[in-house]
């Protein structure tokens, strides 16, 4: 059934939806110890994971909601 919500998921985006766990993690932690600016960074990058939760976190609600709403349309 998830595999199946996952298919549907992307459908929609138009492709797969990375985890999240990019080889750009490994380049920005080296780009911080040069970078006079990390603080900026690390809040930048706080930020984008708490953006790619709550982006997650909508997914699933959608994906509710569109199979609620194909059940009731079911019922009529």
């Amino acid at each position: 059934m998830e595999h199946q919500e996952q298919d549907q998921e992307h459908e929609v985006y138009g492709g797969e939806i990375p985890d999240g766990d990019m080889d750009a993690d490994v380049e920005m932690s080296r780009a911080e110890e040069d970078d006079p600016n990390s603080k900026d960074l690390e809040d930048m990058k706080k930020r984008l994971k708490e953006i790619e939760e709550e982006a997650g976190a909508l997914r699933e609600m959608q994906a509710k909601v569109e199979k609620e709403m194909g059940a009731v349309q079911g019922l009529i």
